[in-house]
């Protein structure tokens, strides 16, 4: 009898186990593993795959129009954001190029490990919809996503990215790019 028990055991254990993995592995925490693993390796076709680019930038045009043109008309908006429409193609063409580039940048800092993103993300899920707020414990900075989960293959993908949190995350790494030129020096007077 004390067989059958442990035998038992051993199988709910296994079952267990295998309920938690197949949980965590259809989660939105999955998706953030899989996201650090692609920063971690420099794999820009992995962190595409979980980052879905032009969603992100066709959310974003909202509030570059709000950035932009906060106080216009409705018809010029209209007309702006139409042009914006006809350059959307060469826009996420070249933000792909820059993301592929920026992960694949054996010179960039790096996540230290592919778990990184996990302990860090405060999740809230609604259907097949995730809020997640990722928080540096130690600057008290988050970056604010939305996901969604696939419909053909199932995982979650990073669809939003709230655009206050985007631009400081340019802001601070175009200044890294760019540093501002140094104030020239005064022009010696001349003496006469």
């Amino acid at each position: 009898m004390r067989r059958v028990w442990l035998w038992i055991l051993v199988g709910l254990l296994g079952a267990g186990g295998f309920v938690a993995t197949w949980l965590f592995m259809h989660s939105p925490y999955w998706s953030l593993y899989q996201i650090g693993k692609a920063i971690h390796q420099r794999d820009a076709r992995l962190f595409l795959a979980y980052v879905d680019l032009d969603a992100i930038i066709k959310g974003q045009k909202e509030a570059l129009l709000d950035e932009f043109l906060p106080k216009t008309d409705g018809e010029t908006r209209s007309l702006v954001n139409r042009f914006l429409g006809g350059l959307m193609p060469q826009v996420l063409e070249l933000a792909k190029d820059r993301v592929i580039r920026v992960v694949a940048d054996p010179d960039r800092d790096n996540l230290p490990s592919s778990w990184a993103l996990v302990p860090l993300a405060r999740v809230t899920r609604n259907g097949d919809y995730a809020l997640v707020v990722l928080s540096d414990p130690q600057s008290q900075r988050r970056l604010r996503l939305g996901m969604r989960r696939h419909p053909e293959q199932g995982h979650w993908q990073v669809v939003e990215i709230d655009p206050r949190d985007l631009r400081r995350l340019l802001d601070e790494y175009l200044k890294g790019k760019f540093p501002p030129k140094p104030a020239s020096p005064p022009e010696a007077k001349q003496g006469g």
